[in-house]
C-alpha cells in the first residue's frame, strides 16, 4: 500500500490531501462546446487530436470558420515561424475540402477564405460557396488576393500596389436565389470577377456589401445593386479599376454608409438614396450626385489629383450636401481661384477638417490667407482644423523684407468658432496673416493650437520631411510664439523647441 503523505504541524501529524485536478473534458458538454466555438478555426480543429471523445466536437460547434495562410502549416517546413510556412494552393484546397466534409454545416455564422486563389481553383471555391449557402451563413468573405488590402479610407496616399491573380475567380451569382440566400447578411469579395446573370434574383436581405479589386462592369454593378436594394445599409467599392460610373437607379432606402475609393477610371457617383448618413470617398475628383441627402451628416473626401479645395467647396461640392455637419477634405492645391461674391453657405457645418498639399517648387501662387473664406462659407462652424504640407522655397516672415501684414481686409465676424487647430505652420507671411484674421474675426474663440509639425505627408515628400522637421519647424515655432504673445491666454504653440 502507498503511504499517505504526512507533514508535522506544531507537533501533530496531519494528512496532506491531494486536490483533484480539473480536467477540461470534465466540463459539461454545453460549456465545452461554447469554449470551442470561441476558438480560432485552426485551434478548434486541433482539439480533435486530444482524444476520441474530442474528435468531432468542433464539427458541430464552430460557428466561425476562417481559412487563411496561417490556418494550415506546411508539413515540410519545421523550423520557421507559421507566417513563413503557409500551405501551397493544392494543399490548402484539399485541407479546406476535408474540413468542410467533416463539418455538420449547422450554425456557421461566419465563413472567411483569405488566400490567393484564381479561377483554377473554381471547383473548390464553388463547393465552399455552396457549403456557406447550405449552412445558412450570415457573413461570407472571399478575399483572394495574396496580401491583405486595408480598407481604402485607412490607406494613405494611394499606395495600392499588390499582386492579384491574372485569371480571376468568377463569383457564382447563379448559386443564389430568393429561397436559399435569405440568411446572408454580409458579403465581402476581393479579387474576383463579378457578372450576375440576366435572371439573377439578388440577395434580398443583404445589409453589408464590400467589393475590393473586383472586376465588374458599370451595368453589372448597377444590376447587382438593384437586386440587393431591399436591406442594404453599408456599401464599399474600392480598387475596382474597370468602373467608370457607380450608379444605383433603384432606391436604396436603407443605405446609411457609402465608401468609394481608388477606382482610377471613375468619373461619376450617382446614388438614389434617402437615409445616407456617412460618405467616404478617396480618388480622383469626380461628380457626386445624390437624390436626397437630408440625413447626410458626415462627409470625408480625399482627392488624389491636383485641383483647388476652395474652388470645389464653392462650385463643385453638390448643393444637395448643404446639410453636412462634419466635412473632412484632403486636396492638392496648385492654382489660386477667384472667390465668389456670394458663396454657397453650409449652415449646418459644425466641424471642418481641411488637409492641404501645396506643392510648387518655384513661385507659389496659392495664398493661404484665402482660406479665411471658410469662415464665411460656414457661419455656424465651431471647430476648424487646417493641416498644411507646403513644398515651396522656405521664406519665413520677416517684417523688414516682407513688409507689414495685410490688416485692412474685410473681416467676417464669426460668432460660433470656438476651437482651431493649425499644423504645418512654417511662418510664411500668408500663414501669419491667416492666423491674425481668424483671431480678429472670431468673437467666442476659446482655444487655438498652432503647430510647426507636419502631420500630413504627400507621396513626394521623401527625404524633404527631415528638412521640415529640422529647420522649417524651428522657424515656424519661433514666429508663432512671437506672433501670439498678445493672445497667450487662447493660443498654444507646439513644435520644435
Amino acid at each position: 500500500m502507498k503511504r499517505e503523505s504526512t507533514q508535522v504541524l506544531y507537533g501533530a501529524a496531519s494528512k496532506r490531501r491531494k486536490r483533484p485536478q480539473l480536467q477540461l473534458s470534465n466540463l459539461p458538454m454545453n460549456i465545452l462546446c461554447s469554449v470551442i466555438s470561441k476558438l480560432p478555426t485552426r485551434d478548434a480543429i486541433r482539439t480533435s487530436t486530444l482524444s476520441s471523445q474530442w474528435r468531432y466536437v468542433w464539427c458541430d460547434h464552430t460557428d466561425h470558420l476562417t481559412f487563411d495562410g496561417s490556418t494550415f502549416i506546411c508539413r515540410s517546413v519545421k523550423f520557421f515561424p507559421p507566417y513563413y510556412a503557409t500551405a501551397k494552393k493544392e494543399e490548402f484546397n484539399a485541407r479546406v475540402d476535408a474540413i468542410l466534409q467533416q463539418h455538420s454545416g449547422e450554425g456557421v455564422q461566419r465563413m472567411q477564405v483569405k488566400y490567393a486563389l484564381d479561377n483554377k481553383s473554381a471547383d473548390h471555391l464553388d463547393r465552399w460557396v455552396s457549403f456557406a449557402i447550405a449552412s445558412k451563413t450570415k457573413e461570407l468573405t472571399l478575399f483572394l488576393s495574396d496580401r491583405r488590402i486595408k480598407s481604402f479610407i485607412m490607406y494613405n496616399e494611394g499606395s495600392s500596389l499588390f499582386t492579384r491573380p491574372k485569371d480571376l475567380y468568377s463569383f457564382p451569382c447563379h448559386f443564389f436565389d430568393a429561397r436559399n440566400s435569405s440568411y446572408l447578411r454580409c458579403l465581402q469579395l476581393a479579387s474576383v470577377y463579378l457578372k450576375p446573370p440576366a435572371d439573377f434574383s439578388g440577395i434580398r436581405n443583404l445589409t453589408r456589401l464590400s467589393l475590393v479589386d473586383v472586376d465588374v462592369e458599370d451595368g453589372d454593378l448597377e444590376g447587382f445593386l438593384s437586386h440587393c436594394s431591399k436591406a442594404l445599409e453599408f456599401l464599399e467599392i474600392a480598387y475596382c479599376g474597370t468602373l467608370t460610373a457607380i450608379r444605383a437607379t433603384r432606391l436604396l432606402n436603407k443605405l446609411k454608409h457609402l465608401r468609394v475609393g481608388v477606382c482610377d477610371l471613375l468619373e461619376k457617383v450617382e446614388m438614389n438614396c434617402c437615409c445616407l448618413t456617412t460618405l467616404e470617398y478617396m480618388g480622383p475628383m469626380v461628380s457626386l450626385a445624390f437624390g436626397e441627402t437630408s440625413s447626410l451628416k458626415d462627409v470625408c473626401v480625399k482627392f488624389m489629383d491636383v485641383d483647388a479645395a476652395l474652388d470645389y467647396i464653392n462650385m463643385g461640392f453638390p448643393s444637395t450636401l448643404s446639410n453636412v455637419e462634419m466635412l473632412y477634405m484632403h486636396c492638392i492645391d496648385r492654382q489660386r481661384v477667384t472667390l465668389p461674391i456670394r458663396p454657397l453657405k453650409f449652415v449646418h457645418l459644425r466641424h471642418l477638417r481641411l488637409e492641404l498639399v501645396i506643392s510648387e517648387c518655384k513661385d507659389r501662387k496659392i495664398d493661404v490667407l484665402d482660406y479665411a473664406h471658410l469662415l464665411e462659407v460656414a457661419p455656424f462652424m465651431e471647430r476648424l482644423e487646417l493641416h498644411m504640407w507646403i513644398d515651396c522655397p522656405h521664406q519665413p516672415y520677416n517684417r523688414r523684407t516682407d513688409g507689414e501684414v495685410r490688416s485692412n481686409l474685410p473681416s467676417h465676424r464669426h460668432d460660433h468658432l470656438k476651437w482651431v487647430y493649425i499644423t504645418g505652420f512654417f511662418g510664411y507671411k500668408d500663414q501669419v496673416e491667416l492666423v491674425l484674421q481668424i483671431l480678429r474675426s472670431s468673437a467666442v474663440l476659446k482655444r487655438m493650437i498652432i503647430s510647426s509639425r507636419v502631420i500630413i505627408l504627400h507621396e513626394c515628400a521623401g527625404e524633404m520631411i527631415d528638412v521640415y522637421r529640422n529647420r522649417h519647424a524651428v522657424d515656424g515655432r519661433m514666429i508663432a510664439v512671437d506672433l501670439c504673445k498678445e493672445h497667450a491666454d487662447i493660443v498654444e504653440v507646439l513644435g520644435a523647441v
